[in-house]
C-alpha cells in the first residue's frame, strides 16, 4: 500500500504542481484541497490533470467555487456580478484558456466536475490519529459559536483545539490562506505582526516581498492544524505532507 498526502493551491502554477505529482508512486493518494486554477498560467491545465488522475481525492476550494459561479454566468451569456467577482480574484489567467473551439464542451465538464466535488474528507491512519482535510480550516469545538464556511474561513486561527480527550488525536490540514498571512499578518512564529499596506497581500502575485520566498508550512493550534499553503503564485513552491508521519516535501518551480 502507498503513501497518503495531502497538497494544496497550486493556483496555476504548472512547474512545481508537475513536479510534485511526479514524485508520487502508483499505489500514492493524494487529497488536493482545492485552488488549483487562477492566478498562474496553467489552471486549466492542472484542474483536468487533477481531476483526471485515479490517485487524487479533489477537495473543492473557493477559487472552485469562483469559477463555478463565473462560469454559469457565462453560460447564461452574461458577465454579471458572479463572473467579475472570478475575475478579481484571478479568473482572467484560467478564462482565457477556455476561449478555444471547444469552450463550450471544456465549460461544461468543469463545472459538472465542481459540482461532483467533496467539500471534507476524512484520513485514518494506521497509526490511530484521524486528519480532517478542509480547503479553509477550522477548529474542533467552535462550531458551537461560530459559524464556519469550509471555502472561505479565516476567523479559526487563533482558536484553541477542543480539550475533550478523545480529539487529541485528531488533527486538521488545510491550505486556502498562505502561510505569510499566519507569519506576518497574525504574527506567528516569533514574527512581528505586518499591516494589511506593508504585505500587500492583495497584489502579492505582481510584487513578491523577500519574506516570501521559501516558506514553509506551519503547524499550529497545539500542533493539531497545519496550514500548507504556501502562496505558490509568489514562491514558486509547493508542499507535500505525508499523513500518517506528517513529514512534508517541497517542490520548486524554475530554479
Amino acid at each position: 500500500m502507498g503513501k497518503v498526502y495531502a497538497a494544496t493551491d497550486f493556483h496555476g502554477c504548472g512547474t512545481p504542481a508537475k513536479k510534485l505529482l511526479a514524485y508520487l508512486k502508483e499505489d500514492d493518494k493524494l487529497y488536493y484541497l482545492g485552488d488549483s486554477t487562477d492566478r498562474g498560467d496553467d489552471g486549466v491545465e492542472l484542474f483536468e490533470i487533477l481531476t483526471s488522475d485515479p490517485r487524487v481525492i479533489y477537495l473543492m476550494g473557493n477559487h472552485e467555487q469562483l469559477m463555478l459561479n463565473g462560469l454559469k454566468d457565462v453560460k447564461k451569456g452574461s458577465f454579471g456580478s458572479d463572473f467579475r467577482l472570478w475575475m478579481s480574484n484571478g479568473g482572467q489567467y484560467t478564462f482565457k484558456d477556455l476561449e478555444s473551439e471547444d469552450a463550450v464542451k471544456k465549460v461544461d465538464n468543469i463545472i459538472k466536475k465542481i459540482w461532483d466535488m467533496s467539500i471534507k474528507e476524512e484520513y485514518h491512519s494506521p497509526k490511530g490519529h484521524t486528519v480532517i482535510l478542509e480547503h479553509a480550516g477550522f477548529s474542533l469545538g467552535c462550531e458551537d459559536y461560530r459559524l464556519h464556511d469550509p471555502l472561505w474561513d479565516r476567523e479559526h486561527f487563533y482558536d484553541k483545539w477542543s480539550d475533550i480527550p478523545e480529539n487529541q488525536n485528531i488533527y486538521l490540514v488545510h491550505g486556502h490562506t498562505p502561510v505569510q498571512y499566519l507569519q506576518f499578518h497574525y504574527g506567528y512564529i516569533d514574527q512581528p505582526p505586518m499591516s494589511e499596506k506593508e504585505m500587500e497581500l492583495k497584489y502579492v502575485w505582481d510584487k513578491v516581498p523577500t519574506d516570501y520566498w521559501q516558506p514553509e508550512i506551519i503547524r499550529y493550534c497545539d500542533g493539531h492544524k497545519f496550514d500548507i499553503d504556501l502562496c505558490t503564485i509568489a514562491s514558486d513552491r509547493v508542499a507535500l505532507l505525508d499523513l500518517d508521519t506528517f513529514e512534508v516535501t517541497y517542490f520548486e518551480g524554475e530554479e
